[in-house]
């Protein structure tokens, strides 16, 4: 068997394996967000083989491709168990990778909804500001759900650039106005990064509800 077919086989063995483990656990709405992510990060390996002019390079691919899937496997059966498991501490938010942060509630006495922070744009091409999807699954055992998306734009603050990696986080009024959820976007991104701000937090009121000024 040639190196290209040999390849070709470890990549279906990785989607096999990661069709599997979607049957196995089962992620209810979660999954319109997880399914396509892994695809994606499985499609941009599949031609890796390409770029190899050593056999170092060969290593690194091949180990990169075989790890992917494992990986997919244990999340989901740790976002299965959060979902499902009495008895564990309460859920966390899951830094999955620097583009996708999932939290998976536990489904049993009550059905709290379900979240995701996707990447939508890198900020590449927009002076460092990232586009971020906020996902709530309000149904989050029915699979058909594809969740309502809130925007969150990412900035660098202005002193970034002196080293600090500071960034802020802004999102629409609707969303600042729905505590619970606007309190599991902070923690959302908190996974991801540990010097983020909210602004938001800085005025959460917006000037509404100021006591009397003889108070």
């Amino acid at each position: 068997m040639d190196l290209a077919a040999q390849y070709r086989g470890l990549y279906q063995a990785a989607l096999f394996t990661a069709e599997c483990a979607e049957d196995a656990y089962p992620l209810g709405a979660l999954d319109s967000t997880l399914k396509p992510w892994f695809r994606r990060r499985l499609e941009s390996r599949e031609h890796s083989l390409d770029h190899c002019d050593s056999r170092m390079d060969l290593a690194s691919a091949v180990e990169d491709l075989a790890g992917i899937a494992p990986h997919y496997v244990e999340l989901r059966r740790d976002l299965f168990g959060d979902l499902h498991h009495i008895g564990r501490p309460a859920p966390t938010w899951r830094a999955v990778d620097s583009t996708l942060a999932v939290w998976a509630p536990l489904q049993v006495w009550r059905q709290p909804p379900a979240c995701a922070l996707l990447l939508r744009d890198s900020g590449v091409a927009s002076g460092g500001a990232q586009t971020w999807d906020f996902i709530v699954f309000g149904r989050s055992g029915d699979p058909r759900d594809q969740g309502k998306v809130y925007t969150a734009m990412l900035f660098p603050d202005a002193d970034a650039g002196a080293g600090t990696g500071g960034r802020t986080v802004q999102v629409a009024g609707h969303l600042e106005d729905q505590r619970e959820l606007y309190e599991q976007l902070t923690y959302a991104f908190q996974s991801l990064w540990h010097n983020v701000r909210f602004a938001a937090l800085h005025d959460p009121d917006r000037g509404r509800n100021l006591p009397p000024a003889d108070a």
